[in-house]
């Protein structure tokens, strides 16, 4: 397996503080709260800065979706590239998964954010699409992991448990955040676990 990493946005320092802030402020204020106004509040700039870069919601919300989704794929790449070191390795890519949710866990509002901008392409046909290639590939891996043990499967399976490693996330975030690592350090390893065993 060898995932191409993504290319980041070309993005000046600006517009990156000035989507930085829009995640924090789309993570912890929700839709509704976000603004240019707070927006430029967060990012400690003056009244209409962000709107003088992304002058309509839509434009912000597309230019945020591309920054989410490189930031969270090339978080993938890490374990995706030791994968590659260690194939078949059961444990490794269950460790490997883990440390990479423990990361997103530990900087939340990219995660929440993430999270915000799936429910709105539920909406939106074409944040839809940006959004789809932000899960293949971590559905690339699970493949990969799959192939390499001898399991027979489809990538209905992989994206299966793909969706089931999100509803992971989602449930640690409602937790407390003392108890959010100990949680993703076991739920991978049961999820992909009894998946193998199923596949046989």
């Amino acid at each position: 397996m060898s995932i191409a990493p993504r290319p980041p946005p070309e993005l000046s320092a600006r517009r990156r503080q000035i989507l930085d802030a829009a995640v924090t402020v789309l993570a912890t204020q929700g839709w509704r709260g976000l603004t240019h106004r707070a927006i430029d509040r967060a990012a400690g700039l003056p009244e209409g800065s962000s709107s003088a870069y992304y002058r309509s919601r839509s434009a912000l919300q597309a230019a945020m979706a591309e920054y989410v989704v490189w930031q969270l794929a090339a978080d993938v790449e890490t374990p995706a590239a030791e994968l590659d070191q260690q194939p078949g390795d059961h444990d490794h890519a269950v460790a490997a998964t883990s440390a990479t949710f423990r990361r997103w866990l530990e900087e939340s509002d990219l995660l929440t954010a993430r999270l915000e901008l799936t429910l709105a392409a539920a909406r939106d046909d074409d944040l839809a699409v940006q959004l789809r290639d932000s899960r293949q590939s971590l559905t690339t891996i699970v493949d990969d992991i799959m192939d390499r043990g001898g399991h027979a499967h489809s990538g209905a399976v992989s994206a299966t448990i793909v969706a089931a490693l999100d509803g992971v996330l989602i449930s640690a975030l409602l937790r407390p955040a003392a108890q959010r690592a100990a949680f993703v350090a076991d739920s991978p390893d049961l999820l992909l676990g009894s998946l193998v065993e199923g596949l046989g």
